[in-house]
């Protein structure tokens, strides 16, 4: 059930040798729903992605972009003219 955007959000958690409840207390979740983002159980709301991103150190318009595309991707598609859109560039 994981995908490119659950994917990249555990990879670059591990990157930054962060757990995942300091990654939810820095973007005001629970380190559960973390738990549940990164292996494809829950869908995170595209209004948290923002402060997701900051916690993990990435361009959240590229972050925002890859949520998109992973859970609308015909809304995404529509959106970038049918763009491929790549993991986030970290920093």
């Amino acid at each position: 059930m994981t995908n490119t955007f659950t994917r990249f959000i555990r990879r670059r958690r591990q990157s930054l040798n962060k757990t995942q409840a300091e990654i939810a207390r820095a973007c005001g979740l629970t380190g559960i729903s973390i738990t549940l983002v990164e292996s494809g159980h829950r869908r995170l709301g595209l209004e948290r992605v923002p402060r997701l991103a900051a916690a993990l150190d990435v361009d959240a318009a590229e972050l925002c972009r890859l949520a998109l595309a992973t859970q609308l991707p015909m809304l995404a598609a529509a959106l970038t003219g049918g763009a491929v859109v790549a993991a986030p560039e970290t920093r």
